[in-house]
């Protein structure tokens, strides 16, 4: 795991958390919106960088975050906002920052899919997964774009909205990166074998799920909504999953300013 940072380490810090195939760079466009009043923390993931490291469990990803946030005195994340599969990840960091005593304001959980899949789907995943990372195994970046534009997966998710992932897509195809068979076994647990740890009312009520009215994860909302009744549910509409953030990341980094300062 890697870490990108962004603005003065004197301002309050933000965590954001990459989603499935990208690093920490996809944060960047809201990021550096963000860091003209915030320090901004943006890890890239085990296994999709380019550190020889393979995606671990979403406990293990968690706790080289937390340990990064303790070697480097912070010790209150104003924000933790996760993006899809990052949404998960950053909610293992908040029951772990509660542990390591890590203050916490606001976990923004974006598009997260918190589902728990049976082990044939998730095989069925691990099928999709496999076909979609080799796409990025090239140093065309251009047919690489034009391959993820056209996978049936990713069209699935963007409905009829692709052209809102341009500037993601661009993040991703920057430069050649290879997944490995355990990063794709790993990656698909951890967006379809999620565990809804417990949280106190008091703490409910900083989370936010936030979604796209249209996007598939959505529908672990039901799920969400019965583990945590006192957090903050919030849908969008005419964006794709993680959509908004993609496509208007001023905007973006603006609501979550809001958010934090309410």
């Amino acid at each position: 795991m890697t870490f990108e940072t962004l603005g003065s380490k004197e301002n309050p810090a933000v965590l954001l958390i990459h989603g499935m195939m990208c690093t920490g760079k996809s944060c960047e466009p809201f990021g550096k919106v963000l860091a003209e009043k915030y320090y901004v923390i943006m890890p890239t993931l085990d296994g999709h960088g380019h550190d020889g490291t393979d995606l671990l469990t979403v406990d293990k990803e968690a706790e080289k975050i937390i340990n990064y946030l303790k070697e480097n005195g912070i010790s209150r994340l104003e924000l933790i906002q996760g993006s899809s599969m990052g949404a998960e990840v950053a909610l293992e960091v908040k029951r772990q920052a509660d542990i390591n005593s890590i203050s916490t304001g606001i976990c923004f959980f974006d598009g997260g899919p918190f589902f728990w899949f049976t082990p044939w789907f998730r095989a069925v995943m691990r099928a999709r997964f496999r076909k979609l990372v080799k796409i990025l195994d090239t140093d065309d970046p251009n047919a690489a774009v034009e391959n993820l534009r056209n996978n049936k997966f990713l069209q699935f998710v963007a409905k009829d909205k692709i052209e809102q992932y341009s500037g993601l897509i661009s993040s991703m195809v920057s430069e050649r990166r290879k997944f490995s068979e355990k990063t794709v076994n790993n990656l698909v647990d951890i967006c379809y074998k999620c565990a809804l740890p417990d949280f106190p009312e008091d703490e409910q009520k900083h989370f936010i799920f936030f979604f796209s009215k249209e996007e598939p994860a959505r529908d672990s909302r039901k799920r969400l909504m019965k583990a945590y009744p006192f957090a903050n549910y919030e849908d969008i509409e005419g964006y794709a999953h993680c959509g908004f953030q993609s496509a208007e990341p001023v905007k973006y980094a603006k609501m979550l300013v809001d958010k934090m300062s309410k």
